[in-house]
């Protein structure tokens, strides 16, 4: 069994909940404690969106856990797109085009969609290089199919 990422664990002095992660030494961010042998294993986590999750629901009070779960959804997996793949920026610039014209506020809106970091004006002066995109404005780009 894979060790997971992330562990949330209990200040042993203040009580607030923090993360250590696999391997690394870590504090409270609270009050500066290391973390040793006092401190309270809370739970895990494989991701950071699921850490947060973790974190966030260890630090309420018991008496408003139930409440706050059932108003928050869980945690979804995001799958992480690599950059440097053009079938997947294609798609992107593709996902962002109206009517064959993106822009980039649309560009950036699909980047964070498919959870890739690039910056929009990057992909939109890469695909201008390769002959993708043709400039129609300051802001507006043709795709070319």
């Amino acid at each position: 069994m894979d060790t997971p990422a992330w562990t949330v664990l209990r200040c042993a002095s203040c009580g607030q909940c923090f993360a250590r992660k696999a391997g690394q030494q870590a504090k409270c961010s609270r009050c500066g404690l290391a973390a040793n042998e006092a401190s309270e294993v809370v739970s895990y986590a494989e991701n950071v969106q699921q850490l947060q999750h973790e974190i966030a629901m260890a630090n309420v009070p018991e008496e408003l856990r139930e409440e706050l779960a059932s108003k928050l959804a869980p945690p979804k997996p995001t799958i992480s797109h690599k950059e440097d793949d053009p079938r997947i920026l294609r798609h992107c610039l593709i996902d962002a085009a109206k009517d064959g014209i993106v822009d980039k506020g649309s560009v950036q809106s699909s980047l964070a969609k498919m959870n890739i970091s690039m910056r929009a004006i990057d992909l939109l002066d890469m695909a201008y290089q390769q002959g993708l995109l043709l400039q129609i404005s300051e802001d507006e780009w043709q795709l070319i199919e």
